[in-house]
C-alpha cells in the first residue's frame, strides 16, 4: 500500500508523522531561514504553540510566506503546560485569525465544550481538530485515559493526543496497550520523563499518528529532535 500524506488532512496518514514544535521566536527563525528540502528533512507538520510565541498573526505570516508544510496551531491552556489565558475566549482570540493556515487545530480535551465555537469554525474551514490530555506527573489510570478517547467523538473532535510522565515500564506498557487497540478516531500517544524517548519510538509503531520533536530548544522532556525522529520513524 503506498504510503499517504495528505496536506489537507494528515489523520488520514498511513504512517506515523513527526510534528516539528515552534515553540518561540527564535525556532520560527530556524523554520523561516530553512530551503524546501530541510523543511521536507525535518517534519512532516509544524505546531505553532501560540501561547508561547506571544507573536501577531501578521508576524506570523509574514515569517512563514512560502510555507508549504502543514500547520497545526495550539493555543495551550496553562494548567497543561501553556503559557496564555486560562480564558478560553482568550485563547480563541490567538487562533482564529490564523485558522486559514492550519490543516489541524489542537485544543484541551478540558476545553472542548468552551470552544466550540471555535472548532465548529476550524470544521468549516475543513481544519481537523485534535482533543489532547496531559499530565506531566504521571501515566492515570486505564479508566481516565480511556474516558479521555471516548469523550472526544461526542464533543466532535477528529483525533485524541495523550501525553503522560512515565514513572516506569508499567506504565509504558499501559500506553502500548491503548495505542495498539482500534478505536474510532486516530490517535497520538507519547511519554515525557526519563522513559519519553523509547516511548515515542514504541508508541509510533503502535499506531501514534502525531509525534513531536522539537526543531530549536527542546520544550517537553522526553523529546527528540525532530529531524532524527523522522529519520528513526522511518525505519521502523
Amino acid at each position: 500500500m503506498a504510503q499517504l500524506v495528505s496536506t489537507r488532512n494528515p489523520l488520514h496518514s498511513t504512517r506515523p508523522l513527526t510534528v516539528g514544535v515552534i515553540p518561540d521566536t527564535m525556532t520560527l527563525g530556524i523554520w523561516s531561514g530553512m530551503n524546501p528540502d530541510e523543511r521536507e528533512f525535518t517534519c512532516d507538520i509544524i505546531e505553532l504553540r501560540l501561547d508561547t510565541l506571544k507573536t501577531p498573526a501578521a508576524d506570523l505570516r509574514a515569517a512563514l510566506a512560502g510555507n508549504t508544510t502543514p500547520i497545526l496551531l495550539t493555543a495551550r491552556h496553562p494548567a497543561e503546560g501553556g503559557q496564555g489565558s486560562e480564558d478560553a475566549a482568550g485563547r480563541m482570540t490567538l487562533i482564529e485569525p490564523l485558522l486559514d493556515l492550519a490543516v489541524l487545530l489542537d485544543i484541551e480535551l478540558r476545553s472542548a465544550m468552551e470552544m466550540k465555537s471555535i472548532v465548529e469554525k476550524a470544521h468549516a474551514r475543513s481544519v481537523q481538530v485534535i482533543g489532547s490530555f496531559h499530565d506531566f506527573q504521571a501515566t492515570p489510570g486505564d479508566e481516565i485515559l480511556r474516558g479521555a478517547i471516548s469523550f472526544a467523538q461526542p464533543a466532535g473532535l477528529d483525533g485524541v493526543k495523550l501525553a503522560t510522565f512515565i514513572n516506569s515500564p508499567a506504565d509504558l506498557t499501559r500506553l502500548i496497550q491503548i495505542t495498539s487497540e482500534s478505536h474510532r478516531l486516530r490517535l497520538s500517544c507519547m511519554g515525557m520523563g526519563p522513559w519519553g524517548r523509547i516511548s515515542r519510538l514504541v508508541l509510533a509503531k503502535c499506531g501514534s499518528l502525531l509525534n513531536y520533536g522539537y526543531i530549536g530548544e527542546s520544550n517537553a522532556p522526553g523529546q527528540w529532535p525532530a529531524a532524527r525522529l523522522k529519520a528513526l520513524l522511518a525505519e521502523l
